[in-house]
Order: C-alpha cells, then sequence, then structure tokens
C-alpha cells in the first residue's frame, strides 16, 4: 500500500491532478480518505484507493544522465531488487536502452508548446486508464474538444482511424496529445538529417530501405530493407548507426 503524506503531488482516477492537503484519516465506516485540491482550486475528499502518487519523471520525458549521454524514457518506474531507488528505462538517440536509477537522472526541458486548440492536428501520446487503454496511442486526428478544468481526460479528438471508438464522430477523449506539424508530417530528422518518409535509401553496402510506415519508441521510424536477400526491420537510428551514411534514391 502506498504512503500518503500532505504535500504529495497525486491523479484522481476521475478529476485528474491534484495535491494531498490533509490526511489520510479514517472516516466514520472506516475507510481511508484524502483531501486533496484540485488544478482548478476546489478541494474535495477522496477515497485513498482512488489516487495515485504521481511519479517524479513519466514515460515520455527527455532526460540526461549524470555517468553521461540521456534519451527518453520509454518504461518505468520499476522497483530494483537491489536497493531502494526506482529504476528506469532509457532509449539512447540509437535505439539502444540504458535502465539507471532516479537519481542518477534529470529531466531535459523541452521547448514550449503552444496551448492545444479546437481544429489542431495532433496525434495522441496517452489515451485513458479505463477502457481502451493503449488502443489509439500513435494515431492522428483533429481536436473536437479541450478543456482545461483539471480533467484527467481533457482532449476529445475525431481520429482519422476511428476504429474501436463509440461514438459517430469516431472521437475520444484522451489524456495527452501532440501536435502534428502538418508541413513535416512526411520527414523525420535524425542526428541532423532530415529524411524523407515517402523516399527510398541506399546504404553503404548498396543496399535499398524504405520505411514501413511504423514507428517505435519515441515515434523513431522504422525502415526495411528490399534487398541483397535479406528480411528485417530497424528503426532509423540503428540503420544509420549500423549501415550508414543512407542516401537518397533520387528517381
Amino acid at each position: 500500500m502506498t504512503d500518503f503524506k500532505v504535500g504529495d503531488t497525486v491523479t484522481h482516477n476521475v478529476r485528474g491532478d491534484g495535491e494531498i492537503t490533509y490526511g489520510p484519516y479514517t472516516d466514520t465506516f472506516g475507510r481511508t480518505h484524502s483531501v486533496i485540491r484540485l488544478t482548478s482550486g476546489r478541494e474535495l475528499a477522496v477515497p485513498t484507493s482512488s489516487i495515485t502518487v504521481v511519479p517524479k519523471f513519466a514515460v515520455g520525458d527527455k532526460v540526461a544522465y549524470d555517468y553521461g549521454g540521456g534519451g527518453t524514457l520509454v518504461a518505468g518506474p520499476f522497483k530494483s531488487e537491489y536497493h531502494g531507488e526506482a529504476i528506469w528505462v532509457v532509449e539512447k538517440a540509437n535505439g539502444t536502452h540504458i535502465t539507471p536509477t532516479e537519481n542518477a537522472l534529470r529531466k531535459v526541458d523541452a521547448e514550449p508548446t503552444r496551448e492545444i486548440k479546437v481544429g489542431d492536428r495532433v496525434r495522441v501520446v496517452e489515451d485513458d486508464k479505463s477502457y481502451k487503454t493503449g488502443k489509439f496511442i500513435g494515431r492522428t486526428g483533429t481536436i473536437l474538444g479541450s478543456r482545461s478544468d483539471g480533467r484527467a481526460l481533457p482532449f476529445r479528438v475525431k481520429l482519422d482511424d476511428p476504429s474501436d471508438t463509440w461514438d459517430d464522430e469516431g472521437s475520444w477523449w484522451v489524456k495527452e496529445v501532440a501536435l502534428v506539424n502538418e508541413a513535416s508530417a512526411d520527414t523525420y530528422e535524425y542526428e541532423g538529417v532530415t529524411y524523407d518518409l515517402t523516399a527510398k535509401y541506399r546504404d553503404r553496402d548498396h543496399d535499398d530501405w524504405e520505411f514501413t510506415g511504423s514507428t517505435v519508441s519515441a515515434g523513431v521510424p522504422v525502415m526495411k530493407i528490399l534487398t541483397g536477400g535479406f528480411c528485417f526491420e530497424e528503426p532509423l537510428s540503428r540503420a544509420v548507426d549500423d549501415y550508414g551514411p543512407l542516401t537518397k534514391i533520387v528517381s
């Protein structure tokens, strides 16, 4: 059981993020509650079973590693077998992974992004925790509605691929989205080089590659080899590191 305390930042399973201002305490029926202050400023008593502590980091955070390098958090936190410090899985720019302890990581400030508005083109980063968790992650769509009152699912997205949705609009309320730059939707930049996702490329061994349309963690596009009698796929980062440089084939 999680030990809660005043000052903890928590997430309520319906109301969204808040801060514990009193408790935990036991009510007259023997149930454990805490008082939380929502981002709207409203305070309410909630069952402690309905809240979870917000971790110091979250999957998707850009981090630096104290002992060199860094990358994107793709999984965690996990309990270590050997000590009390949480561990995370970090995906580096070249597609490889490390598992540092939380106290050896620090967030890297991202460029500020503008407020999401109705009509924006977006990609779903996190959907919801109740019904279709993971079903819609990575799908693109258009914002039909947004709310800034601290709700757990602030964005309603009309999805380009509406499968598994329930309403006539083919939409879903989701937790987090990222703006899609339509002008650069068919390109991806890696280590200062912009790659055309609709083009084919040739590696240093004269084998040809093309993009599959799928991605791995952190949105890195996947490529498949077309020649040389092989049949395998690699993230762009690994294809460049292991077989590059990649040269665009101009027809």
